[in-house]
């Protein structure tokens, strides 16, 4: 099989996880208005989505390491296009709960899946690839949030809008499945089933972490900022986040350019800076268009910290490639899960905009968080950009 063809279905499989999160983030004020939801009720909502997700990703890992991520990504892929349809259906606060509890287990379980199956698409072909599926996801985002944009616009309502997206979704989940890596079972390898991260690998995760807070909380709360607090239509308030994820998305598929002309710390500075920068201005002011522009340069400084942290992780030669990342990606990805709920737990006690300024505090985190990394040579290996 040609690495395009594998490499390509997989891109598309991010496409698909990045735009059915751009769908939810961009009708989460939507379900605020339509259910008459506060600021906390809404961060229950939030938190019902982390459960899931949390729940879901140890199993979902389980299920690969006994099969392989191609025959369990067939499953969760179908499961997290059905999940976002049920969303359709949720008319009260409790099923919205219930739903949105299934819907994060789905999208926990496809987000290890799909990266899991990436994993094995390098190593099979012996082809980095990791830049450019994060891109796909940020492109995902901007489809997802940008469709929702032009319904609610033309005052289509919620339920016709995700039953739309998950109808075009399943489209390309069956198209693309049969196209995947048949990986071999991880149960069969002589490596030890856990090894504790080393401190260099807990330093990765937590800028990781910091990182992915920041970009869980904006794509959560971003649009239901500028709808309630910069008087921006719900159309308009969908429009700015995809603003956000064109930046994002803009600025991954660039990325490689970046790493060949600066080093990682350095981009991980000016990343954490312009999260600093850009989104204190969104708070700060209170003109519409000084906070999307805010946002973009948000969006700039999200787009490659991910990546770059993967790549550093990926180097370890203490508990492999796979396993490192695995390690740095659960501790990012739980700030990528609990900044939302978080958000929404403090805004209820000082407001929306203070809460949202653990945005700007973990920008400035990760701008400082190179200064705390210091190569080895031991546990890691230089490879060729």
């Amino acid at each position: 099989m040609q690495p395009q063809r594998p490499k390509w279905a997989l891109a598309t499989l991010f496409l698909v996880d990045g735009t059915g999160f751009g769908l939810w983030a961009a009708h989460v004020p939507v379900f605020k208005q339509s259910l008459q939801l506060t600021t906390g009720t809404l961060s229950a909502v939030l938190f019902c989505l982390v459960g899931g997700a949390i729940l879901s990703m140890p199993a979902t890992g389980h299920f690969i390491s006994r099969h392989t991520s191609r025959s369990v990504v067939r499953v969760v892929a179908v499961l997290y296009v059905l999940t976002l349809a049920s969303l359709a259906f949720a008319t009260s606060f409790p099923l919205l709960l219930l739903f949105a509890g299934i819907f994060g287990a789905a999208k926990g379980a496809f987000d290890v899946t799909i990266n899991a199956q990436a994993i094995a698409v390098e190593h099979h072909f012996g082809r980095s690839s990791m830049s450019l599926l994060q891109g796909c996801w940020s492109v995902g985002g901007l489809v997802g949030a940008g469709a929702s944009s032009l319904l609610l616009g033309h005052s289509k309502p919620l339920r016709f809008n995700l039953l739309l997206g998950s109808m075009v979704l399943a489209v390309a989940v069956v198209a693309v499945l049969p196209l995947l890596v048949n990986d071999r079972p991880k149960h069969t390898e002589a490596r030890p089933k856990f090894i504790f991260p080393d401190s260099y690998l807990l330093r990765l995760a937590l800028i990781a972490f910091f990182g992915l807070f920041a970009e869980g909380a904006i794509g959560d709360w971003a649009a239901v900022y500028l709808h309630s607090h910069l008087q921006a239509t719900l159309s308009v308030a969908a429009a700015g986040f995809a603003a956000y994820a064109v930046a994002m998305a803009t600025g991954r598929f660039l990325g490689d350019r970046l790493t060949r002309r600066f080093s990682d710390k350095t981009i991980l500075r000016c990343s954490g800076l312009l999260i600093a920068i850009g989104f204190a201005c969104t708070l700060l002011s209170p003109i519409l268009t000084v906070g999307l522009f805010g946002l973009v340069l948000t969006g700039v400084g999200v787009a490659n910290i991910i990546p770059v942290i993967m790549t550093l992780a990926g180097r370890d030669t203490r508990m492999g490639a796979g396993p490192a990342i695995s390690a740095v990606s659960t501790i990012g990805y739980f700030g990528f899960l609990a900044g939302p709920p978080l958000i929404g737990s403090l805004a209820v006690l000082i407001g929306l905009r203070q809460a949202l300024a653990l945005v700007v505090l973990s920008g400035a985190i990760v701008a400082l968080g190179p200064a705390i990394l210091i190569t080895r040579q031991r546990h890691a290996i230089q490879t060729p950009r």
